[in-house]
């Protein structure tokens, strides 16, 4: 079984690289333009909500990787008679971290998914330069603008960042998405 610290630790042995892409292609098209379809995922449920009310304010349409007071695993992909994001295809995946973990939280495994595939990454909220910094195409500091951040992102290639060093606390490693 693969843990959250393997991925982690995966994530971080790449050096800033852009994951691989899906051998063979994918299940996503080109992303969907009309209107902007955003992937939401996070630590807490309460903070990936906040933020995917703003960006359907904005004009956004939202995609979860779990419903809102569900377990974050199963995901949709697993649950018959719902769908996965990624089989849907969205613009931008947007990690909304409530708190500074240094490792992601099961919740946030759909950022994985969508770096693979090279969708764009914004990352938003507390501790935003922990762990998915290196791949991000926008960082978004606590109480910033989601909905102006996936604006700028939407149709932007991501860039490669050296993630740089950096010390592994273990207080930080609570998740607390359901």
């Amino acid at each position: 079984m693969v843990q959250i610290g393997d991925v982690a630790a995966a994530l971080r042995s790449k050096k800033g690289s852009r994951l691989a892409p899906v051998p063979g292609g994918s299940s996503i098209e080109a992303p969907r333009s009309e209107p902007p379809t955003v992937l939401v995922v996070g630590t807490d449920d309460w903070a990936i909500e906040q933020s995917a009310t703003e960006l359907e304010a904005g004009g956004f349409g939202v995609l979860r990787c779990h419903e809102p007071g569900e377990p974050a695993f199963p995901c949709n992909a697993l649950i018959e008679g719902r769908a996965c994001p990624l089989d849907v295809g969205f613009d931008v995946v947007v990690t909304v971290r409530a708190r500074p973990l240094s490792e992601p939280c099961q919740a946030e495994l759909g950022v994985i998914c969508a770096l693979h595939l090279g969708i764009p990454l914004v990352v938003a909220g507390v501790g935003s330069e922990r762990p998915f910094g290196a791949w991000a195409t926008l960082a978004v500091e606590q109480g910033g603008d989601v909905v102006t951040a996936c604006e700028k992102v939407v149709g932007a290639t991501p860039v490669a960042i050296d993630p740089g060093a950096r010390e592994h606390r273990p207080e930080e490693d609570v998740c607390h998405a359901q």
